[in-house]
């Protein structure tokens, strides 16, 4: 434990002398988006890339194909007894109108669950369904469930309304790797709630969506390099996607993240030091659209050697961090056990995260961790997240220091376990999931890869 201690002791000393991670994350969101299929994905690239060369360590790539979605037009006009033009972006893989757009009646979905949904069914046929962000009435729902409830009951249009104030407006995925069945676009808050009290006051409101966006087959690359250790066949996993959506500067979701691992990488090579086990970092492609390129990546690559696949998404935003352990009982009791080790203490659940690029490490029974900020308002959501308000000023440099201190204070005592929770069989995954009432959800999001 001598050893952990000086390396803890001089990692923390560099942590906090120093501003470099904040000036990473300020560098990854001048680059723009990072957006899937853009330019500035490219320039991430080569960015981590070069990054990792100055290091003395020669990164790797690991290149693949997936359905690319470009943005186009997209409008949306409120008509009564007038025509009211309202601003409004296209969800990722919202497939597009006709050339004439689409009209139809609209309808208040409430939070857009089943319970929600069916009370108004007969009106949902054939019309555009207006659905919040925020909390529905079966508890936290993702924007792709709800989606997939929108297509369910027939609606023919999908307006996913953020629940926080800002005149932001939410983007996100509305399936993984493929279009949409009916067109999706997001508005603000204030523009839901104008025409809540529109439909309150009249009896006819309908709304008019023109949108055109197009698809081709693309080419992303995860950006791998690693830390070798004393057990060099037994691999940690530790990564986080690159990339973020183009409405914004993806700064806490997930530049803080990236900035964090080049940073880990950088202070693990001045100091020396050498892992129980050799460390992977991975900077995964295509998280945004519905975590396909890490999807993509366990269903190529020989995994068998992975002990174990530590997931940061939104490590940076907020410094209270949780520590979700994939539903391991476990990884639950051993982090428990270990969390007055880090250099503040997480909170630590068994929560399994299934939208993020931990969760296709889990259908190969890998034990896996998401670690995350949390927003001291949980009724908030996602924040500032998914719209352009994501930028890096709302990251402290405190924050920024904190969290990567904290990172790096847990894998050093990872890396360092003696023994990690052994890998599950399919049908242990299998029962992990069902146990935690995911899997009619899993398939409405097509991630239940089991027969």
């Amino acid at each position: 434990m001598e050893y952990l201690d000086r390396i803890a002791e001089t990692g923390h000393g560099m942590i906090f002398a120093s501003s470099s991670i904040y000036e990473i994350i300020k560098d990854l969101c001048l680059l723009g988006s990072r957006f899937s299929g853009t330019e500035s994905e490219k320039e991430a690239q080569e960015y981590l890339k070069n990054y990792i060369k100055e290091l003395g360590i020669e990164p790797m790539e690991f290149e693949f194909e997936y359905t690319g979605w470009y943005r186009g037009t997209c409008s949306f006009f409120l008509q009564t007894e007038e025509t009211k033009f309202f601003p409004s972006f296209s969800l990722v893989y919202s497939p597009s109108t006709e050339d004439e757009g689409l009209e139809g009646k609209l309808i208040d979905g409430g939070g857009g669950s089943e319970t929600e949904l069916k009370r108004i069914q007969n009106e949902l046929k054939g019309n555009i369904v207006m659905i919040h962000s925020g909390q529905t009435e079966e508890g936290w729902l993702h924007r792709r469930i709800k989606y997939a409830n929108a297509v369910e009951f027939g609606a023919k249009a999908f307006l996913f309304a953020n629940h926080n104030p800002g005149q932001l407006f939410p983007t996100g995925s509305i399936r993984s790797n493929r279009f949409g069945e009916i067109p999706a676009i997001g508005i603000s808050k204030e523009t839901y709630e104008y025409i809540k009290e529109q439909l309150h006051r009249k009896e006819n409101v309908g709304g008019k969506i023109s949108v055109l966006n197009h698809s081709a087959q693309t080419k992303s690359k995860h950006i791998i390099w690693e830390i070798e250790g004393e057990k060099r066949d037994e691999i940690i996993v530790i990564g986080g996607h690159y990339d973020g959506h183009d409405l914004a500067q993806g700064a806490t979701d997930n530049a803080g993240s990236i900035a964090a691992l080049l940073e880990l990488t950088k202070i693990m090579k001045e100091i020396k030091f050498i892992p129980k086990r050799t460390i992977r970092f991975i900077a995964f492609g295509v998280e945004e659209f519905g975590v396909v390129g890490s999807t993509i990546y366990v269903n190529n690559v020989n995994v068998d050697n992975v002990k174990v696949m530590i997931n940061v998404d939104g490590l940076i935003g907020h410094i209270q961090k949780v520590v979700a352990c994939g539903g391991n009982i476990e990884m639950l009791q051993l982090i428990n056990d270990m969390k007055d080790q880090f250099l503040y203490e997480p909170i630590v659940m068994k929560t399994i995260i299934t939208a993020s690029d931990n969760y296709p490490f889990l259908l190969k029974g890998i034990p896996n961790i998401c670690i995350y900020s949390q927003n001291p308002d949980p009724e908030s959501g996602r924040g500032y997240g998914h719209t352009s308000a994501d930028t890096f000023d709302k990251i402290t440099k405190l924050d920024a220091k904190l969290s990567l201190g904290f990172i790096f204070s847990f894998l050093l005592e990872f890396s360092s376990l003696e023994e990690i929770p052994n890998r599950m069989k399919e049908k242990e995954v299998i029962t992990l999931l069902r146990e935690a009432n995911l899997e009619e959800n899993l398939k409405i999001l097509e991630k239940w890869p089991f027969n």
